[in-house]
């Protein structure tokens, strides 16, 4: 069996993607859901994550869940880590 490996996005690219897939810019989308312009744009850029309340408003305006939203912040969040640093956990039975 195969198993595919693929790279997280942060959830800043979809939403770049989604945007210009209904055609409205990251400030119509900031007005209509009630933040300011620098947050979606933050967002867009990678340099903010999408908390559940974001991930609410963008499900209300955009039609993904809001789970949706939350699985590609985890995803990338978990992709960003150095797994490294966690080798000397061990599992522990109950």
């Amino acid at each position: 069996m195969t198993q595919i490996h693929y790279t997280p996005l942060h959830p800043g690219e979809v939403l770049k993607d989604e945007l210009e897939e209904v055609g409205i810019t990251q400030s119509v989308l900031a007005k209509h859901i009630g933040v300011l312009p620098k947050t979606i744009n933050e967002i867009c850029r990678g340099k903010r994550g999408i908390s559940a309340e974001m991930a609410m408003k963008l499900s209300k305006a955009l039609g993904a869940s809001p789970q949706f939203w939350l699985n590609l912040q985890n995803n990338w969040e978990i992709s960003q880590l150095d797994t490294s640093e966690f080798k000397d956990i061990k599992y522990v039975a109950a």
